[in-house]
């Protein structure tokens, strides 16, 4: 009879105890649990997007491409201390040329992967904020005078 305590008891104690977290990265649109932060973070896609395509035409797009497109932002969030780890913005554009010798049609089809210039340890609340400003493309990141254009200026040429 002591023994069947012990063990109802033991496991009892067992469920109380949260589970142990599977992989210490987690998609930030999956912190602090599955979807958790869906639309808080397509939001603050959306917002980013919304400012690039609003400077495109004067900055990234009046060079050799005039279509550049925001494609993804994807960032990966330390799930045990809460922080953002980094996060890359997927960006491509495309030129399609007629060749004059044969009349075939020449593609070009660049991709860029631009990492935001984060601080190492920026917390996901810190990092939402931020972007959550009025012009999240150029309002500095948490922890740094650099914003995400910052970032993007680095990156695609």
């Amino acid at each position: 009879m002591k023994a069947s305590a012990l063990s109802i008891g033991l496991a009892c104690a067992l469920l109380m105890v949260p589970p142990v977290q599977a992989s210490p990265y987690v998609d930030l649109i999956d912190y602090p649990h599955q979807e958790a932060n869906w639309d808080r973070f397509f939001a603050l896609e959306g917002r980013l997007q919304h400012g690039f395509d609003a400077i495109c035409g004067d900055t990234f797009c009046e060079g050799e491409y005039s279509d550049i497109r925001a494609l993804r932002l994807r960032c990966s969030v330390d799930a045990v201390r809460g922080t953002v780890h980094e996060c890359l913005w997927a960006f491509a554009a495309g030129d399609l040329a007629v060749s004059r010798n044969d009349g075939a049609i020449v593609a070009r089809q660049p991709t860029w992967l631009c990492r935001l210039p984060l601080m190492p340890g920026t917390a996901v609340e810190d990092f939402h904020a931020a972007l959550a400003a009025r012009n999240p493309l150029h309002d500095p990141l948490p922890g740094t005078s650099q914003s995400a254009y910052d970032g993007l200026t680095e990156c695609i040429h």
